[in-house]
This record gives structure tokens, sequence and C-alpha cells, in this order.
């Protein structure tokens, strides 16, 4: 998770510096002058191989994207699919962070600090809630198994927030993961909320037995939906740390589950050696977008891993 954060801002800073750096470096230490090359040359080859291996699974996924049509969803065969509708689903549950009605959330805590024994984490947080998720278009709709989806969603909430500046919600979101309260935290979260645009690439397959945490609670070791009773409990603790009063009008934001199959014959969920991705781009938009991103790291992998080796080379007197 790191590299995938650090990789792409590597290149534009940290290379032309270490140039700069290698054309001095009689100004330098010896041994800072090693630990230097070392460390850029060794993070640079396995950034640029990084990039080089990602930008051709971009590629597939875009090609992908490019050979499969959108089709409606009444019209949708078993197998690979592309479907886009706008997310909807019986009833819904309550962020933490940006406190925002949704059906799925994933919420992340960056540099955290163990409660326990004060050591410095990195993305040790996350936290994964969904409630029955749907995808309707004018033909019909569609369950979604959100498990195992690569997620395509601009951030709901994403802020660094300190022991002044946190709120209960985020306060209650750190402890129960065991991260103190008192540092400083980057969160972020991603959420899928009522009505929002949503394109599915997917496997159209038969269900598989995706149920509510209180009926299917040997679901593997994915999480299941949270049951209605359980996305009402969580809703009122989310309230309670806002300091919003319970009362029966504050239950959870329902459309009725009569009018959901909650026991589909088939859902749309991740399929083997497929993409699955959820994404609120249009397809065509995503397309253009993964283009894109394909080519800046298919060149862009190999500059970085030939610079490192020319630093490693140059600090060694090979070069």
């Amino acid at each position: 998770m790191i590299l995938r954060a650090i990789a792409p801002r590597i290149f534009p800073v940290g290379w032309p510096l270490a140039w700069v750096f290698g054309y001095y470096r009689l100004s330098l230490p010896a041994g800072v002058a090693s630990i230097l090359a070392l460390l850029l040359g060794a993070l640079g080859t396995i950034a640029g191989l990084y990039l080089f291996v990602r930008g051709f699974h971009l590629l597939q996924q875009k090609r992908w994207i490019e050979d499969t049509p959108v089709t409606k969803i009444a019209a949708a065969a078993m197998g690979p699919v592309k479907v886009f509708g706008k997310a909807t689903g019986p009833y819904t549950l309550l962020s933490p962070l940006a406190n925002v009605d949704c059906y799925y959330y994933r919420a992340v805590a960056w540099n955290g600090v163990d409660a326990q024994n004060e050591q410095e984490l990195q993305g040790r947080a996350t936290e994964i809630l969904f409630t029955p998720l749907f995808v309707e278009d004018e033909t019909g709709r569609l369950m979604v198994d959100p498990r195992g989806a690569e997620i395509e969603l601009p951030s709901a909430y994403d802020e660094q927030i300190s022991g002044s500046s946190m709120t209960e919600c985020s306060r209650r979101f750190l402890r129960r993961h065991g991260l103190s309260t008192s540092g400083g935290t980057t969160v972020s979260e991603y959420a899928i909320k009522p009505g929002d645009p949503l394109l599915v690439l997917g496997t159209l397959g038969e269900g598989r037995g995706l149920g509510s945490m209180a009926d299917a609670a040997g679901v593997g070791h994915r999480p299941a939906y949270l049951s209605r009773e359980a996305a009402d409990l969580q809703r009122r603790e989310e309230l309670e740390a806002m300091g919003i009063p319970i009362t029966e009008s504050a239950g959870l934001a329902a459309n009725g589950d009569s009018v959901f199959d909650l026991l589909p014959r088939v859902t749309l969920q991740a399929g083997d050696n497929q993409p699955f991705v959820l994404s609120r781009q249009h397809p065509q938009r995503m397309i253009d977008n993964l283009a894109g991103r394909s080519t800046l790291d298919i060149w862009g992998g190999p500059a970085i891993m030939l610079l490192s080796l020319g630093l490693l080379l140059k600090w060694l007197g090979l070069w």
C-alpha cells in the first residue's frame, strides 16, 4: 500500500534531486553518499518494476472494458458483464467519517500510532461495511456482491486529523482498531450513496450464499452485509457519537424490503481471472483514464529503473 502511494510521486521529485547530489557527491560525507545511493537506487528499481507491471495490468483492464459493451440489466447474460445504472437498496447505514447515508463504505486510517505499544503503523486501520447493494437501470436491477471489488470512487472524506480536530465519530473509529487518538492521523473514506451513478464491471453468476451477518456468519472470512437490525444499531451508534438525539424518526433510510429480492438467484460478483470494479465514472471516461495511466506506467517505470541503476553505478564508481 505504501509503495502504491509513493511510486507515482517518486520520479518527478526524488530522482532529479538524486542526480544533483550525484554530480556534487564530493560535498557529501562518504557514508551519507553511499546510503543515499543505495536507498534511492533500490527504491527506484523496485518502484519502476512495480509501475511497469501495473501498467500492463491497467492496459489489460482497459482492453477488457473496451471489449465488453454496456449491457442493459434485463438483457444481461451469465458471465462477464458491464452494467451502468444507479445505486439503490432496501436500507442504508451511516458512514463513520463523512457521516453520509450509504450502502457501502470503506474507511482507512494512515500513519496512526498503536495505542498499546506506541509503534507507528501504516494503513493498519481499514473498515468495510455494506448493506444489500443493487445497481438499477430502466430495465431492472441486480444485486451486487462487493466483496473483492476494486473500488474506483472519489473520497467522501479525506482529512489529516489530530486530537484537537477529531470528531467523536473519528475517535471511535480509531479506537475500534487500536489506534491512538492523540497524534496526527490521515483518514479517508469512500462510500456508495443512494442514487450514485454506478458502473459495475464484473461477472454475473449464481448467488454464492450472500446474506446478512446474522444469517451467513460462515461465508468464508469475508464479511456479509449488515442486516436491517444491525444497520439500524450502527446508525444509532453514529448518531449518538454525533450528539444527535435518537428518536424513532432517526432510524435508517429505507425503500422497503419487499421491493428487493435479498436472496437472488444471480448476483454481480468477482469472477475467476476477470476484473471486478465498482466505479462512479462513465465507461468512456474510465477507458480514457486507464489509457493515460497505463501509458505513463509502461514508459515511466523503465525510465525510473534505468535512472536508478545509473545512480547506483555512478556512486559505485562503475560508470
